[in-house]
């Protein structure tokens, strides 16, 4: 028996000190005061957060690429977190980047995909990563996104991020189903056990969904439900083949999202945000940061267990007794983000 800790968190603008002539990174420059004090404070504090939360897989996002993730690993000290390179960078147009870490004792990379939407602009990109398991040879797939923000109103951004969604869950299908050409053969030579084997494969999708749990791009788009039996029932089994390929990939992909318990709760959420432009939010309190699993990761040997994912309000990430995020003050140098990060396990 063994365990594999998880971690999601959004590091609200990680970003050197050098102009990238790329991208829109002004404000983090050494004539906007973000100095080489101020970059090393942040990365110092984040540092010391990582370490309080040990992660054996940890999924970030708003980071200015794998360099400068790279360095932040460094400082926690741990030499067995390792950055899953994507050579693919990031398109997005401030240079932000969304990136995954692994301890190198717990996990080994199979292949890492990069992947965008292009809408208007492309988006910050879907990073994938086919994981193998040290001690047991498992697969597990991971899915690290960020999704477009509500900064030009919620419902009006809305859309961007239902075609995210949208493409998120095209991934996972093709993770959990054959094409429809290998499901034909299969039937063919009457191998169900193959089908639902795939079927089974686990899948782990962390992010920033800019949505909360209960939002029509997490719940229509992406499939994210917040019942178990709805992914794990009897009536998400597959015991039998479809009538053709295209019912069987046509047919719904249920997800479980772990975070719908964190809606409840009061000064419960991964964000604080008490206004936009555009609206006043009578809910301050966002759970905008989100753990999905496919059935896979939720029946088979790779198990997460829902109760145990966590939404880690300690001091050093939170204030007290309100739980609100401890923002970075490029004053003062205290602080991590405006996120709070969310902790799991996946035992083996």
């Amino acid at each position: 028996m063994g365990s594999i800790r998880v971690a999601w968190w959004n590091l609200e603008n990680l970003f050197d000190t050098k102009d990238d002539p790329i991208s829109n990174d002004f404000d983090f420059t050494p004539a906007e005061g973000w100095t080489d004090q101020v970059y090393a404070a942040k990365r110092a504090n984040l540092a010391a957060a990582l370490n309080e939360l040990g992660p054996e897989l940890l999924g970030v996002c708003e980071v200015e690429g794998d360099d400068v993730f790279a360095a932040l690993l460094a400082d926690t000290g741990n030499t067995h977190l390792k950055v899953a390179v994507d050579p693919e960078g990031t398109s997005d147009l401030r240079g932000i980047d969304v990136s995954v870490a692994y301890d190198d004792r717990k996990l080994r990379v199979l292949e890492t995909r990069s992947h965008v939407v292009h809408l208007r602009y492309a988006t910050r990109d879907i990073f994938e990563v086919v994981f193998e398991v040290v001690e047991t040879g498992a697969r597990l797939v991971a899915i690290a996104s960020h999704w477009p923000s509500r900064r030009q109103g919620r419902l009006r951004s809305e859309p961007l991020r239902i075609a995210v969604a949208e493409n998120i869950s095209y991934l996972v299908r093709d993770h959990v189903r054959f094409d429809s050409l290998t499901y034909e053969e299969l039937r063919a030579a009457d191998d169900l056990a193959a089908v639902q084997a795939r079927w089974e494969t686990p899948v782990l999708i962390m992010g920033d969904f800019n949505d909360e749990p209960s939002d029509r791009s997490v719940v229509e788009h992406l499939q994210a439900s917040s019942e178990l039996d709805r992914v794990v029932g009897p009536t998400n089994a597959i015991t039998a083949f479809a009538a053709d390929g295209a019912a069987y990939r046509g047919d719904d992909t249920w997800l479980f999202n772990a975070c719908w318990k964190f809606l409840a709760p009061e000064n419960s959420g991964t964000f604080f945000l008490d206004a936009t432009r555009d609206e006043r939010f009578a809910n301050r309190y966002q759970v905008l940061d989100q753990i999905v699993v496919s059935r896979g990761l939720l029946s088979g040997p790779l198990r997460l267990d829902p109760a145990g994912v966590t939404l880690h309000q300690s001091d050093t990430f939170a204030t007290q007794p309100l739980r609100r995020p401890r923002k970075f003050n490029r004053t003062t140098l205290k602080g991590t983000s405006d996120h709070l990060p969310l902790t799991a396990r996946i035992d083996y």
